[in-house]
């Protein structure tokens, strides 16, 4: 009898030493018993039931800083990106050892967009899951840009890419910032250089959008929408627009004032509908090849982001912009 119980201890004990070892990094062992104080935990990037919005990566409530995270004064607009840039500098002297800690937080947080390159090409978007390449950290303007600027960008998020500030420590994120410019893109260890303050552009708003309605006036873009009647509003329409352009623009647009790209208020006075539609439906080709597009690039910095929309709903949020005031 002993002999069987001592059989079934070892079968049981080696099951469990089998089941608790790691698969692969993406499927650890199965935990037995948790304690009630362990909550489920969501990957980074996948959809959260809990939330409304269906995001796992969480901004702190306002007025909220987390635990060991230092207060961050800028906002997420293009003027305080540049003035980080000029004023932003990391307070501890960087070393070797620092880049090698970068580089593993780098394959944390950044790889799945940006690529072990930092080419862009990381495996969101080389699997097909993401359409829109990220932005290379190793072009021309990547290499010239401060170290306080990228600072800025991890900290509160530029167009599509959201705030990691509320994720990693303000240490972290410099020794993140040390190994891509180091490694990636060639630069000395610990370097400081601040951006040269930039004068403002040498067109004013009125000035440039007269510019472009005097050279492109009527023009319908690049795409598939080669016309659109408006009508009378539609009200039922507009308002699932609003709910489209809510879920899908506004980390870029805000409806009535400039953010990280112009606000869609009056855009009826200063570009087609045609126009428009394409500019959402294909941004890509627009961005390259439309002259309008071209120009507001130069402008606003960061392009169109792709966000697949069918032709019908690109329409809905079409008429949500006529109800804009």
């Amino acid at each position: 009898m002993r002999k069987y119980i001592s059989y079934l201890l070892t079968l049981l004990f080696s099951f469990g030493i089998f089941t608790s070892c790691d698969k692969d990094r993406n499927h650890p062992g199965y935990s037995y018993f948790p304690d009630m104080v362990q909550s489920r935990a969501f990957e980074p990037y996948s959809e959260n039931p809990n939330f409304k919005d269906g995001q796992s990566l969480r901004l702190p409530p306002p007025g909220t800083i987390p635990r060991e995270i230092i207060p961050y004064h800028f906002e997420k607009t293009l003027e305080d990106r540049a003035l980080a840039g000029r004023t932003v500098f990391n307070p501890d002297k960087m070393k070797i050892r620092d880049v090698a800690a970068g580089k593993k937080l780098y394959k944390i947080y950044c790889y799945n967009c940006h690529g072990l390159k930092g080419n862009g090409k990381g495996f969101l978007f080389t699997s097909g899951k993401y359409p829109y390449q990220p932005r290379s950290l190793v072009t021309d303007i990547l290499k010239n840009t401060p170290r306080g600027e990228i600072f800025h960008v991890i900290t509160v998020g530029f167009g599509v890419m959201g705030a990691h500030g509320p994720q990693i420590k303000q240490k972290d994120r410099w020794k993140i910032i040390e190994y891509i410019k180091v490694k990636l893109q060639g630069h000395k260890l610990g370097e400081r250089t601040l951006a040269v303050a930039k004068t403002s552009p040498k067109e004013s708003y009125a000035e440039f959008e007269a510019r472009l309605a005097k050279l492109y006036s009527g023009s319908k873009g690049i795409g598939s929408v080669k016309s659109v009647k408006l009508g009378t509003l539609n009200l039922s329409m507009a308002q699932e627009g609003e709910k489209i352009y809510k879920q899908m623009c506004t980390s870029c647009h805000k409806p009535t004032k400039r953010y990280i790209g112009p606000a869609p208020l009056g855009i009826f006075d200063r570009r087609t509908p045609e126009w428009i539609m394409n500019m959402i439906l294909n941004p890509n080709e627009m961005v390259s090849n439309d002259p309008i597009a071209k120009e507001l690039l130069k402008r606003y910095v960061s392009p169109m982001a792709d966000q697949n929309l069918t032709t019908e709903e690109a329409r809905k949020v079409l008429e949500y912009f006529r109800t804009i005031k």
